[in-house]
């Protein structure tokens, strides 16, 4: 009898001393580490914060953020985080829900946005969530995130500056290169046609005109009004190239091509970066291959 009340004692007190130990092991990951909702913040929040933090995303490369559905191993991997960092806008339709399960932090990026609104069908007067598609609002993501990162960890905001700054530059370097180019497009040029309306904060920032099939990522939406509409536009502007997004089938996007004898330029990313190795890997990655795949898009057409 003693001796099984010895080995029950030890064993309570075995597992005592690993709970204990895999609770301050816990607390010191907490410390350390950031939670975001998507991939491209994923990279953003990663480069500035350097060794200082880690930083782990809600839903993997290649995957549809506006209607993913959190797993249970989701609240899990995110229980154990310091912040959730979110894009805003409504693009995480499922944040709301998913942290009221958690006692986080909530860091909005498009709480230092201005935004442009959807213009068409139920989204109306709803903000268009896709401000990092533009080189020029993504700098506005670094001085927002420079900011939360610092008010965590003030002893290392000179490294978080530092790292901002030499983001920001690279992304200033894709400005001017992308701006020279659309100054060598003729007016009636300049137009980009996609499936969804994403890029509304790029032909803004550089005086394109958009097209879409859809306003946000739903492509149940695509009615034979809206085809028809984007058909007569391609036409009737002699638009070279349409495009696509990767997370979404270009199906519908190869009709308009079939009628209009437009060439299909590629499938930009918008949502998501790809997988390691593969063409957007990296934020700076994504907003490279776009916008090569534009240009050309127009270079083949000017030469034909």
């Amino acid at each position: 009898m003693k001796k099984i009340l010895l080995i029950l004692v030890f064993s309570f007190l075995s597992l005592s001393f690993y709970l204990s130990s895999r609770f301050k092991k816990t607390e010191v990951k907490d410390a350390d580490t950031i939670i975001v909702s998507f991939t491209i913040l994923e990279d953003i929040v990663s480069q500035i914060a350097g060794e200082e933090f880690d930083v782990y995303s809600i839903t993997e490369p290649g995957e549809e953020v506006h209607g993913y559905k959190p797993t249970p191993s989701d609240l899990i991997k995110a229980s154990n985080g310091l912040i959730f960092i979110e894009n805003g806008f409504g693009f995480e339709l499922w944040s709301d829900k998913f942290l009221s399960n958690l006692n986080l932090e909530r860091i909005t990026i498009s709480d230092y946005l201005e935004p442009i609104y959807i213009t068409e069908d139920a989204y109306t007067g709803k903000p268009n969530p896709h401000a990092w598609i533009s080189p020029k609002r993504g700098k506005i993501y670094i001085d927002a995130i420079v900011l939360a990162l610092t008010e965590l960890k003030p002893e290392s905001e000179e490294i978080f500056v530092k790292n901002g700054k030499i983001y920001k530059d690279r992304l200033s370097q894709i400005d001017k290169e992308f701006s020279l180019f659309i100054n060598t497009l003729k007016k009636n040029e300049r137009y980009l046609v996609s499936c969804e309306g994403a890029f509304s904060y790029l032909t803004n920032d550089y005086g394109l005109e958009e097209a879409y099939l859809w306003p946000v990522n739903a492509e149940t939406q695509i009615t034979p009004k809206r085809m028809a509409k984007v058909i007569k536009t391609v036409k009737e502007n002699d638009i070279p190239a349409v495009f696509c997004e990767s997370t979404v089938s270009a199906e519908s996007q190869l009709t308009v091509v079939e009628e209009t004898g437009a060439i299909f330029g590629g499938n930009l990313f918008v949502d998501s970066l790809s997988l390691e190795g593969g063409p957007a890997s990296t934020y700076i990655e994504l907003l490279e291959y776009n916008l090569e795949t534009i240009k050309n898009s127009f270079h083949t057409h000017q030469e034909g």
